[in-house]
C-alpha cells in the first residue's frame, strides 16, 4: 500500500492565544503534528515558549535589530520579535509550514502590527 504524503497532513489549525508579558499573539497552530513528513513546525514547542518568555522579559536583546529565525514553524518567536525588531526574516523548509507562517503573519498585519518588516522564505 502506497500512501500519498497528504494522508499524514493535518490542516485542522486552531486559533490559540499566547501571552508573553504584555505581548499577546493570536496564531493558528496544531496541538500535535506528524513527524513522518517533518511537519513538526505546525505546533509550538516548549523551547519556543521558554525563548519567548525570555525575550518578552528582555526585549532590549533584539530591540532595533534585524533578525533571522531558522526553522520558524508557525512563526511564534519571529512574530514576537517583530514587536521589538526593525526587520524579521522567518524561514522553514517545508511548504506546508510556510503556508501557516504566511497566514499567521497576515493575521498580525490585520491586528495593527502592520509596520513590522516581515519576510519569509
Amino acid at each position: 500500500v502506497c500512501l500519498d504524503p497528504s494522508f499524514f497532513m493535518n490542516r485542522n489549525y486552531e486559533m490559540k492565544t499566547f501571552t508573553y508579558g504584555s505581548q499577546e499573539l493570536q496564531l493558528l497552530c496544531l496541538s500535535s503534528a506528524c513527524t513522518d513528513y517533518d511537519l513538526t513546525g505546525q505546533l509550538v514547542w516548549p523551547g519556543a515558549v521558554l525563548m519567548n518568555t525570555y525575550l518578552s522579559e528582555h526585549p532590549e536583546t533584539v530591540k532595533g535589530h534585524s533578525l533571522i529565525e531558522l526553522g520558524s514553524g508557525i512563526g511564534i518567536t519571529g512574530i514576537l520579535c517583530s514587536r521589538f525588531c526593525k526587520e524579521v526574516v522567518l524561514t522553514d523548509h517545508n511548504d506546508e509550514v510556510l503556508e501557516i507562517i504566511k497566514k499567521n503573519i497576515e493575521m498580525q498585519s490585520c491586528s495593527g502590527n502592520a509596520d513590522a518588516g516581515y519576510h519569509f522564505c
